[in-house]
């Protein structure tokens, strides 16, 4: 707190959002697509897009779901998202990886931006250089969005602009922006859900009717002949992968983390033996209380703005523990329920410190951050564990940290620091 009073730190301090988003921004720009220009990188995920892009412009939209590089990589978004990648059938892997990277830190920012703003609509007033220690905290997933080239920051972006659009009350944009992050990755579609318990038709109808009129016209126009075809792939390519990537090692599912304590897996780390379908069992019991613990009480008609965001925050770290297939980089969606978590620990710190709960899964949160990265186990002396020396994926240090911040935007939730709820 001493340093805060610091005439130049607090000349800092007070500079507006966009010069600190101009700052990262530019720290990203430098680490990822300039030096993706002067070395060329290998982006796993992003050789996929580029092979369905020239299947698209190719006429061979009837493939788009069969597998490319090996059977394990293999296109898993809906057909909207066919067209909307199509341009990368034009470029070098090189151009493309540049570009990619380019867009994933607008992404990026976005989101910041946005997350910044909808803080602000709930009355909470963030430090302007919030995005900074948010990034830091997602560091490793956000590298590894980067390296790979993945789409997680874009889902990320997506959510947010929901949650915006829907707070300033601008459903068809709203509707729009959920259509497109449910087509892009499925588990979004528990909002939808949450809307029907929730009864706001509304929304749920406006965002179903653009999930149909954007995905049935790309459809239509990949396979005219059989258009629904292409939505029996796309479940089928989702179920599949689903069910054979379930407890891989770098899953950090809700799922594998169940898995990792209920199941032999060679790790020792399980206080059980049961099966994988007793495990999903588990999982998904668990999921459908945390999912119910936002749902009930039954909120108002017209919830406050505050309440509003801190739902949507608190179902945007739902989705991404509920995806079956969850990845490192796949955590990197979490910068808007970051965001806001932030926002609020900022707003009355002594709230957060003078209560058991919310002190322990804040200090949880940080401390599981840390963890994340190799060089915090070298220190403590743990550079592997039976062999692998991923310590945090053996460890299922992720879903760990996703439900430390789930526990403290909700009991934040039911206390919340503000007022407006």
């Amino acid at each position: 707190m001493a340093l805060v009073t610091i005439p130049w730190v607090r000349r800092i301090l007070r500079w507006p959002v966009a010069l600190w988003l101009v700052i990262l921004g530019t720290t990203l720009l430098i680490r990822f697509p300039v030096k993706f220009l002067l070395e060329p990188p290998y982006l796993m995920d992003l050789e996929v897009f580029q092979t369905v892009a020239q299947r698209v412009t190719n006429g061979q939209g009837t493939l788009l779901y069969e597998p490319t590089g090996s059977q394990q990589m293999m296109f898993k978004y809906a057909p909207a998202w066919a067209f909307l990648i199509a341009p990368l059938a034009w470029m070098s892997s090189h151009l493309a990886a540049i570009l990619w990277a380019a867009l994933t830190v607008a992404c990026l920012l976005t989101t910041c931006w946005i997350a910044d703003r909808l803080a602000r609509l709930a009355g909470l007033l963030p430090p302007a250089s919030l995005a900074i220690p948010a990034v830091l905290i997602l560091v490793r997933p956000i590298t590894s969005e980067f390296l790979l080239g993945q789409t997680n920051l874009l889902w990320g972006g997506l959510m947010a602009g929901f949650v915006f659009f829907d707070v300033t009350r601008r459903p068809w944009r709203a509707a729009l922006c959920l259509a497109l992050a449910v087509s892009l990755k499925a588990p979004a579609a528990l909002f939808l859900v949450f809307f029907a318990l929730s009864r706001r038709w509304g929304i749920l109808g406006q965002t179903l009717a653009a999930l149909l009129v954007i995905n049935g016209f790309a459809a239509a126009l990949l396979d005219p002949a059989q258009p629904f075809s292409l939505f029996h792939a796309w479940g089928a390519t989702l179920l599949s992968s689903g069910v054979d990537r379930a407890f891989e090692i770098g899953n950090q599912s809700l799922l594998a983390l169940c898995g990792r304590l209920l199941r032999r897996d060679g790790f020792g780390l399980n206080v059980l033996a049961l099966s994988e379908g007793a495990v999903a069992a588990v999982a998904g019991s668990l999921l459908l209380l945390l999912f119910l613990s936002v749902c009930v009480p039954r909120r108002h008609p017209s919830p406050s703005a505050q309440r509003t965001i801190m739902d949507d925050a608190l179902l945007n770290v739902l989705i991404v523990l509920a995806s079956p297939t969850c990845w490192v980089a796949t955590y990197s969606a979490l910068l808007f329920p970051v965001v806001v978590a932030l926002a609020l620990l900022s707003k009355r710190p002594q709230v957060t410190w003078t209560h058991a709960g919310l002190a322990a899964s804040a200090a949880a949160a940080g401390l599981l951050s840390l963890m994340t990265h190799a060089k915090f186990w070298r220190a403590i002396g743990i550079p592997r564990i039976k062999g692998e020396s991923y310590v945090y994926l053996v460890l299922m240090i992720l879903p760990l940290f996703g439900l430390a911040l789930f526990t403290y935007l909700w009991l934040l939730r039911r206390e919340p620091p503000g007022s407006g709820v």
